[in-house]
């Protein structure tokens, strides 16, 4: 098991991008530093990082190293630095944002005990792109993503999956018969209305490339960042459109929407938790991160 001061030197290198910043950070040497490197890429056999000549780029290996014990380790030395003190959640509000309906559904019900506490939260309901920037800036302190992202500064690790559904209604089905898998799917529906939340209709685009074995060539009839909304379209006969499974659960069960397809393997999209580089030092922010990520084992 690899000492928690090489795996803290491993993700100041990870963050800073070259040893000569990280050593300046860790107040040690560029050689202690790329030795404890190398002693880490030897318990682990695999290397860590790419040099370059402007630094260095983290390898797969590094990245899924980086996201499986960032959380954990500033978390550690937070909870350290903060021995002794009051409970972490009182008195402090964590900035959340990502898609409204899972926050509503599987974030908040996580949350809860927190407020009960003295947590205080805060939402931001949107799509990716406003959601990181905001994140970036400062303005959030945690987000949901529909991706994976790159960000200088953004950490992230894999949550969940969501499961999609192509729903209609009842009429639609009638309308459709049978959708069949493969290509000729995609053209059964080239011609029905399709709400989507966002221009790039990544739901749908999942879900096509999935099911159907090729790129939707589509344009939606309307685009609004609330998957609430489109399921409402969809419940009022407008046309189609793919959402996760929670988000139509109730609707289904009430027969106003019905699934068009059922594909051998189901659709899934994967979600991502994100945070800006060291903030889970600070407790409640890391009492949070656990909280949620412990949580989605289950969904």
């Amino acid at each position: 098991m690899a000492d928690i001061h090489l795996l803290r030197t491993f993700l100041t290198v990870y963050r800073a991008g070259t040893f000569t910043r990280a050593a300046h950070e860790l107040h040690l040497t560029q050689p202690a530093v790329s030795v404890q490197i190398r002693s880490l890429e030897t318990q682990v056999s695999k290397p860590l990082f790419r040099r370059e000549a402007r630094g260095v780029v983290p390898t797969s290996a590094g990245r899924e190293l980086a996201q499986a014990v960032a959380p954990h380790v500033d978390a550690l030395e937070g909870a350290l630095d903060g021995a002794g003190e009051a409970a972490p959640a009182v008195g402090d509000t964590v900035h959340i944002g990502g898609p409204e309906e899972f926050l509503g559904v599987r974030v908040f019900p996580e949350l809860a005990p927190m407020m009960e506490d003295g947590l205080r939260v805060r939402m931001f309901f949107g799509v990716d792109a406003p959601v990181l920037d905001r994140l970036v800036d400062g303005e959030l302190d945690i987000a949901v993503l529909t991706v994976d992202t790159r960000r200088q500064g953004i950490e992230t690790q894999p949550l969940c999956f969501e499961y999609l559904d192509l729903v209609g209604t009842p009429t639609w089905h009638d309308r459709l018969g049978e959708v069949p898998e493969g290509p000729d799917g995609a053209v059964a529906l080239a011609q029905v209305p399709l709400a989507a939340h966002d221009e790039d209709l990544p739901l749908v685009r999942i879900y096509w490339q999935t099911v159907f074995r090729t790129s939707p060539q589509l344009h939606a009839v309307l685009v609004a960042n609330s998957l609430r909304s489109s399921l409402q379209f969809a419940v009022s006969g407008v046309g189609v459109t793919v959402l996760p499974a929670h988000t139509t659960a109730e609707a289904v069960e009430r027969g106003d929407l019905v699934r068009l397809l059922t594909p051998r393997s189901p659709t899934r999209s994967r979600l991502y938790l994100a945070w800006r580089a060291g903030s889970l030092r600070r407790p409640s922010l890391a009492w949070v991160h656990g909280r949620i990520a412990h949580a989605a084992r289950e969904w």
